[in-house]
């Protein structure tokens, strides 16, 4: 059986629905107000359901792997990602609020991983943590000057060096404040994209929807120290 290694960039979406603070620039809508207004739809709504389209690109790589599937996400800490494209690549990310669970049909494993070793990032675990004073770990600028009838690109840097994140760029809609781009680039070059339609908030699913409960026959492996 090979072991599989949680892959970071999961704990990084969570971020869509914690607070963000930061700088902005004189020109267009402060940034502060944009992202104030992201965060007061997600807040609302306390969970939404979206189809996604993955892209991962290798520093220099010319060409992307890609994937798509449906994510749904519910305070707090709740997740599940079902991987559907490409087939032969099918997988589902789920966390309960304590544990994640990382299901590879192919295989016949799901490994299990503690939630604070996948968010193993101090900057990804200060969001989580409620800390308000997030403004002093970016600095935010907009990644374009604003403009009517374009869409807000908004870029986030964090002050202190992360190997996880060097850089987080979001699409976000003037009218709906829904966040329809995620970009974000790792110390190593490595660039990952996610582009959300067919947003749902406030989706309702049953109370067990983020409990995974392992297929017969899958093999159940806790490896915490492969997180990451």
């Amino acid at each position: 059986m090979r072991r599989v290694k949680f892959p970071a960039w999961l704990a990084l979406l969570m971020i869509l629905c914690l607070p963000l603070h930061g700088r902005g620039v004189p020109s267009g809508p402060p940034v502060e107000e944009v992202v104030a207004q992201v965060q007061a739809r997600y807040d609302r709504a306390g969970g939404f359901k979206a189809y996604f389209r993955q892209e991962s690109r290798l520093h220099g790589g010319a060409r992307s792997d890609t994937a798509e599937g449906w994510v749904y996400f519910k305070r707090p800490l709740r997740m599940r990602w079902q991987y559907e494209k490409p087939p032969e690549q099918k997988k589902e990310v789920i966390s309960d609020g304590s544990q994640v669970y990382l299901y590879i049909p192919q295989d016949g494993v799901a490994m299990v991983y503690p939630l604070n070793r996948v968010l193993r990032s101090d900057l990804v675990l200060r969001f989580f943590s409620g800390i308000t004073q997030v403004r002093q770990d970016f600095q935010m600028a907009w990644a374009r000057p604003p403009r009517p009838g374009q869409l807000y690109l908004i870029q986030l840097t964090p002050v202190k060096p992360q190997a996880e994140l060097t850089r987080l760029t979001l699409t976000v809609h003037p009218e709906t404040y829904q966040v329809e781009r995620l970009e974000f680039t790792n110390a190593l070059g490595e660039e990952t994209a996610f582009l959300f339609t067919r947003v749902q908030l406030n989706y309702e699913v049953p109370a067990n929807f983020f409990t995974f409960t392992p297929p017969p026959g899958v093999q159940v492996v806790r490896d915490p120290a492969g997180a990451g």
